[in-house]
Order: C-alpha cells, then structure tokens, then sequence
C-alpha cells in the first residue's frame, strides 16, 4: 500500500494531533521558560536598588559598632567626635584637623535611625566635649523613610544628647547636594532616587533647631546650575578631597567659635 505524502512513517506510533500537541506544550514550555529568566532579572536588578542596600549597610553596621566597642577602651574623654554616614567616615579628619583631638565615628550607608541606635556607643561613650553631626541622605535611598522622619529623627538625636549629656557642644552640619545632571562623571546608580530639592527642604528644617550650631555647607557645593560642583565629588554624591577642603574651614570656624 502506498502512503500518503503527509502521513507519518508508520515506525512512529503517534497520530497528527498528538505530534501537534507535543509542539505546542514544547513552546509554551519555552515561552515560560523565557518569562521566568525575564522576571528573575528583574527582581535581580530591584534587589540591587532596595534589598541588597540594607543587607550591605546592615553588614557594614555591624562591622563598624564592633570597632567602636575596641576603639573606645583606648578612648580619651574630652575630644570632638564627628558622627555621620559614608561622607563622615571617609572623611580624613586628622589631614584636615591637625592637633585637634578627634574621633571618627561615621559608617558608611548610615541613615538618622542607625546613629539614634548608636548614640551610647559613638558619642556617649566618648564623653566628648563636642558632636559635629553629618546625617540624612542615605534616608532619601532608603525605602520606608522619608523627609519627615529624617527631620524628626535628627531632633531625637539633638534632644537625646542634650538631655543625657547636656555639656555637649553640638555642631550640626546640613545635609550636601547630589549631582544629577548629565555629566560623565555622574554615577546615577551611586546618586539614586536623592533630590537636592527634598535636601533642602531637610536643611530648612535643620536650620531651626535649637541648641545647636547649624553650618550650611550646602550652597558652598554648588556649580552655576544648582548641582553638586563636580570638582567637588567623586560621582556626584561622596565628596572628593576638593569637597572635604571646601568644607573644612566652614566647620572648623564652628569649632572654633564653640571652644
């Protein structure tokens, strides 16, 4: 008997419908297969920009706090103790504060409830004769918080250092501008969903608080168009050596002013 053109050999059991069938799940098992990769990059990329920023602060945190616990047990009371995220961290105090007795105490991607959790240890048990504050922007990169709770956890730390240790000179420093402009040495990524105008609106808040010396960096860092001078950062929000001159004598006529 002859067969058909487009029969199947007959070595192959299946009939017409079934080959059909097998195809078609054998698609739609690739079509999922290709949705799942799609949204398993997607999460990837959002856990970059929310989760993994808590996971590495919070790794940092820990890392730091255990430093402080050793670096206090050879701690000399009466210094000036500087306390703030990343942009205090890495600031080079000693270089700029030549025979001042100083102690760093910032981490890097701290936010105003990191610091209220570890007043007792970065300031407390120092007792220093002087707080130069520095937090906030890592607040604005963090997902639940926002300005309002910034302005209202740095007056918790203001009040809770006056009330616990009212001899303590306070030196409250504004929050500096971000750069989100186009420029090539912009890292957006780095800069994240910061806006200087929410920036400012926290430093007009800072601004009123009482009991503390207020220095206003912020319009010190600025270029023509209102950003963060370039000159002055590495990436558009960490300041670069220029930055940290640019600010020092702001913050050292405060100290002086307060001794």
């Amino acid at each position: 008997m002859v067969s058909h053109p487009l029969s199947l050999p007959s070595v192959y059991p299946y009939s017409d419908l079934m080959w059909i069938s097998i195809i078609f799940i054998g698609l739609a098992l690739l079509v999922l297969g290709l949705f799942v990769v799609t949204l398993s990059g997607s999460m990837a990329q959002e856990g970059k920009n929310k989760p993994m920023i808590k996971a590495v602060t919070g790794s940092t945190y820990f890392a730091r706090t255990n430093e402080f616990k050793i670096y206090n047990r050879f701690a000399k009371p009466g210094g000036i103790v500087f306390v703030g995220d990343s942009l205090t961290q890495r600031y080079p105090l000693n270089e700029f504060y030549p025979g001042f007795h100083l102690y760093n105490r910032g981490i890097d991607g701290d936010t105003t409830e990191g610091v209220l959790k570890r007043l007792e240890l970065s300031i407390f048990d120092l007792k220093p004769t002087m707080v130069v504050l520095q937090i906030g922007t890592n607040d604005l990169q963090v997902a639940g918080l926002n300005k309002e709770n910034t302005i209202r956890n740095i007056q918790h730390i203001v009040r809770n250092i006056q009330t616990t240790q009212p001899s303590i000179k306070i030196i409250l420093v504004s929050l500096y501008p971000v750069n989100l402009s186009v420029d090539k040495l912009v890292n957006r990524f780095i800069v994240g969903p910061r806006k200087n105008e929410d920036i400012q609106t926290i430093n007009q808040a800072l601004e009123t608080i009482q009991g503390v010396r207020f220095v206003n960096a912020y319009p010190h860092l600025l270029n023509e168009d209102k950003e963060l001078n370039m000159q002055f950062s590495k990436e558009g929000l960490h300041l670069s050596l220029s930055g940290y001159a640019m600010i020092t004598p702001l913050i050292r006529n405060a100290i002086d002013a307060l001794l």
